[in-house]
């Protein structure tokens, strides 16, 4: 209908109302494309918001299995301490190491040498965000932030992965049976790795540590709660398992939150 309007003052060279009829198109464009925005900048922040809400669950589980690798570093260097003792002494004979299995789900048939925490680092949440551009309207500081902790608990996750594909193959370590010189040295030189590999690990999970307590993680009150009381148990079951080389866990960014919001 405009359209027809402005060919009729064209031809009838009403140049004002043509100007008028032009502008009223460019507003209305305007307006539409502005309204647009607006929904969409609007969901965009509902979508960011939810995101968001779902990351404090990832930052806290990412916080407490780089407290958990800290908290059993002790046990696992005396392990390896005595089974790297055991693979230089003289002879051939070996009595075995077994260990106690921690992991209530994994229970495999053969005995296992070692057994390090297997947890799923990282955040699904926070890769399918980026790639929706969920958090394009995150502060760039945060975003880089969040960016790089979730990087280093990628890394976290690779090393686990390598460090327990090590530790299956040094299983026969596990049972009574005959070993010779070479072999002990080749046992050595895993073991070697693995130390290797679990303390970069612990490394990076000190980072991970400090990381998340400078971003801070924002949980209601019954839900910190409830994680704190999990945390408890876990502390018990691996007092039990490790003994007294094991470091109990401790959340003192739950008690930094609390903090914050007693000040008025």
């Amino acid at each position: 209908m405009i359209l027809r309007r402005v060919i009729k003052h064209f031809r009838e060279q009403e140049w004002t109302a043509i100007f008028l009829d032009f502008l009223i198109v460019v507003v209305g464009i305007g307006v539409a494309m502005a309204g647009q925005q607006w929904l969409s900048d609007r969901q965009q922040r509902s979508d960011m918001r939810v995101a968001v809400t779902a990351l404090q669950g990832d930052l806290f589980y990412n916080y407490r299995y780089a407290k958990e690798r800290l908290a059993v570093a002790e046990c696992r260097k005396q392990a390896y301490q005595a089974i790297a003792e055991k693979l230089l002494a003289p002879g051939e004979d070996w009595a075995g190491m077994p260990r106690v299995i921690t992991d209530d789900i994994f229970k495999p048939a053969l005995p296992v040498l070692l057994r390090s925490p297997s947890r799923n680092w990282g955040s699904r949440n926070w890769q399918a965000g980026l790639a929706r551009g969920t958090f394009n309207q995150m502060d760039d500081e945060r975003r880089t932030g969040l960016d790089q902790l979730f990087q280093q608990t990628q890394h976290a996750e690779d090393l686990q992965r390598k460090i327990y594909t090590l530790q299956g193959r040094i299983k026969t370590l596990a049972v009574t049976t005959t070993i010779g010189q070479s072999d002990r040295l080749r046992y050595y030189d895993m073991l070697g790795e693995i130390d290797d590999k679990s303390s970069l690990l612990e490394l990076i999970s000190g980072q991970i540590i400090e990381d998340i307590e400078e971003i801070g993680i924002n949980l209601p009150t019954e839900d910190r709660r409830v994680r704190s009381e999990g945390v408890a148990q876990q502390n018990e079951r691996s007092a039990a398992v490790y003994g007294a080389c094991y470091v109990p866990m401790k959340m003192p960014i739950f008690d930094a939150q609390s903090r914050e919001e007693a000040t008025p």
